[in-house]
């Protein structure tokens, strides 16, 4: 689905065969899964469109596809609230609540919530374990009570325990059945939940739509989180799906690590599908990272602070996905290899290197002091030297960082969103 997107908006923007263009939209959208009678009505009113005098045809399409769009993938975007409140979640068998679980209470946690997060689910063995072990890792709160077959009774406990944020992990079922369905009422009236969430996989597609609305009928569901959306090219049909439903889509996880989950912004998604770099993003994953720009700015600039930068863009997720943020849309398989391989060898190379060299990088010119570092590392004398020219460039940077016309200039490039004029 994506691709056939990009290939569409890349057809427009070299002003070429509109029709064309729509032909590649239309295989996309029916691809994920997007019902046929919304591809066939959006490209109607597209072909339909009165083009104002003096508008380019392809530019006008463009503009027009990716509003369509937009509106198909959920409109403007739901404000998940951050106050303390109830959370139940919802879900089949393998759709990820466990791991949905805490991802959204890492996410509270970020904003200042205490969590606690509650094993509710009796069924499937290993639940309560691999609720814990998340919780542990994303050190939030835990409550469970291993070998309690009555789900009700953990909530009621767990509802004694203090925190802001109760999220409740239940049971699932290969299908939503008689019984699942009593469950998940029994808990909701112990609980009184602020909001039932309901928690789908990307590769349900269109089909995410029948569940979400059945699940609102016999339960009540506030709200979709679509999971599973790193791999899926259904994951349009499944949003579109619940949109359709009347259902909004909070979140999408987009990933196994517990950082791989954003607030859903059907805007944002279809820049992202056509490689509009997402500053905003970059810039949050960026202020959860340790290192401050004062830090690196402040005083002379040496081999550890080189290092530090090197691991806050490390810490900020796979390099594929940062660059997914900066408008590269798909990164080959071997680049991405190459660039991870390459930051285990500069790993390397630094814990190689002495204190005073680190801190004193001019001594580095010394051709037995590179063999060494080389030696220690298990790297060649040039990867040591490929590190000393990164090294070399940041350090231009930071001197045009340290500039105050150039921070204004920066200043002035992102307000336009302009990167260009930074390279």
């Amino acid at each position: 689905m994506l691709d056939r997107l990009r290939n569409a908006f890349q057809i427009l923007s070299r002003d070429a065969d509109v029709e064309a263009a729509l032909k590649e939209v239309q295989r996309a959208l029916l691809s994920a899964d997007v019902d046929v009678q919304t591809v066939l009505q959006l490209t109607k009113e597209i072909k339909e469109a009165e083009i104002p005098k003096g508008v380019p045809k392809s530019q006008y399409v463009t503009k027009l596809l990716f509003d369509k769009l937009v509106e198909i993938l959920g409109g403007h975007r739901r404000e998940f609230p951050v106050v303390p409140q109830r959370i139940m979640l919802l879900g089949l068998y393998g759709s990820g609540k466990t791991t949905t679980a805490a991802k959204l209470g890492h996410w509270l946690q970020k904003r200042g919530l205490k969590v606690l997060l509650v094993a509710a689910d009796t069924h499937r063995p290993g639940a309560y374990d691999q609720l814990k072990q998340l919780a542990e890792q994303a050190n939030l709160g835990f409550f469970g009570i291993k070998g309690e077959k009555d789900p009700v009774k953990i909530v009621e406990e767990a509802m004694k325990q203090r925190a802001d944020v109760y999220i409740v992990d239940t049971a699932g079922r290969t299908t939503l059945d008689d019984e699942l369905i009593e469950e998940v009422k029994r808990i909701r009236d112990v609980l009184i939940p602020d909001k039932i969430l309901l928690v789908i996989p990307a590769d349900m597609g269109q089909a995410a739509g029948r569940e979400a609305r059945r699940f609102k009928e016999e339960v009540g569901v506030d709200g979709v989180i679509i999971t599973k959306m790193d791999g899926s090219g259904k994951g349009g049909g499944a949003i579109s799906a619940c949109f359709n439903t009347g259902v909004p889509v909070y979140f999408i996880g987009t990933g196994e690590h517990i950082r791989d989950f954003d607030v859903f912004d059907a805007k944002r998604f279809v820049s992202n599908i056509l490689g509009v770099p997402d500053i905003k993003k970059l810039m949050e994953l960026a202020k959860e990272t340790e290192i401050k720009p004062e830090d690196i700015l402040e005083g002379p600039y040496d081999i550890n602070k080189f290092y530090a930068q090197l691991a806050a863009t490390r810490n900020m997720g796979p390099i594929d996905k940062v660059l997914q943020m900066l408008g590269i849309a798909s990164v080959p398989k071997e680049v991405k290899k190459m660039t991870e391989e390459k930051f285990k060898k500069y790993d390397a190379i630094y814990k190689s290197m002495t204190k005073y060299e680190r801190s004193h990088p001019e001594v580095l010119k010394n051709p037995s002091r590179i063999r060494r570092i080389a030696r220690g590392s298990g790297t060649t004398e040039e990867d040591v030297k490929a590190f000393l020219r990164d090294f070399k460039r940041s350090e231009k940077l930071i001197k045009k960082f340290k500039n105050k016309r150039y921070l204004k200039k920066m200043e002035k490039m992102l307000a336009q969103g302009n990167l260009q004029g930074l390279m």
